[in-house]
């Protein structure tokens, strides 16, 4: 357990963060754009890492701005950078300029949803990337976006279960509107803690919001590769449920197999992130 409190991103970052150590295993990703999720794509044996306890926070996104985040290129990938400086957003289902270059999330200043220990929202994936770039130049550590087998390993552990807390739905682990509960906001990233944890004891994976993860979900699909403007995936669910007409109803987006493809420049407020730390100790 050493080498995960002797992480300089524990002093970096606000309070909540901790690290979450995720052993080895196997995850099996199928393919959720078949509603009856029953399509295999493919086996991923998950190397051990660490993945944060809860979603990256408005005041732990807030460092990287004070750092000078949105004005340092080489944090940023190409396709982001290029975005950034035109000021090019993917909102509404397509793309749209908001005149100015980026200098902070979509709804940095909108009260509802800026709370400190509140989940950060209105991140591109470009954004959440860049973060975690700048997050592993200063602290020396190999910080990243899980990959979607890295985020699905630590929500199911080796029970495979269906949500982070076990195998049946209970709407009062996690913030959503199924089950004619009412949802409008974002919850703080603790709210649910000892509710619906994972198994290895990770919080709000499932509601609340979408997750970015490093993989992607267009081109050449599964692959991690950084560049590019390809769609990417998300995993968690958020708080507004959509019913589907399967045998899962409304839950099937909290389920910890279930992924969704989002346009990587694409800013709401329903997606956030969370970083995960190789094994390997410095970046």
């Amino acid at each position: 357990m050493s080498f995960l409190h002797e992480s300089k991103v524990l002093s970096m970052l606000p309070k909540p963060f901790e690290w979450c150590e995720i052993s080895e295993g196997d995850v099996k990703i199928i393919d959720s754009t078949d509603e009856t999720l029953s399509v295999f794509r493919q086996q991923v044996l998950v190397e051990r890492f660490a993945i944060a306890k809860y979603p990256i926070t408005n005041a732990q996104y807030a460092t990287f701005i004070k750092a000078g985040g949105y004005q340092n290129k080489q944090w940023w990938t190409r396709e982001g950078w290029k975005l950034l400086r035109q000021g090019l957003r993917w909102l509404n289902h397509r793309p749209e300029a908001t005149v100015k270059a980026w200098v902070e999330p979509l709804f940095w200043q909108d009260g509802r949803w800026n709370g400190a220990d509140y989940p950060v929202v209105g991140v591109s994936w470009y954004e959440a990337f860049a973060f975690c770039r700048w997050l592993s130049a200063f602290s020396g550590e190999n910080i990243t976006l899980p990959t979607e087998p890295q985020w699905q390993r630590a929500a199911e552990g080796d029970e495979k279960r269906i949500y982070p807390w076990g195998n049946d739905w209970d709407s009062s682990r996690c913030n959503n509107t199924c089950d004619g509960q009412e949802s409008v906001q974002t919850t703080p990233v603790r709210q649910y803690e000892g509710k619906g944890d994972s198994p290895f004891g990770v919080v709000d994976m499932a509601g609340n919001i979408r997750e970015w993860c490093l993989t992607k979900s267009s081109g050449i699909r599964g692959s991690n590769a950084v560049g590019g403007a390809d769609d990417r995936i998300t995993r968690g669910g958020d708080r507004e449920c959509v019913p589907f007409k399967n045998e899962y109803g409304p839950t099937r987006f909290f389920r910890n197999d279930c992924q969704n493809g989002m346009t990587a420049s694409a800013c709401d407020e329903y997606t956030g992130f969370r970083i995960v730390r190789s094994w390997s100790a410095t970046a």
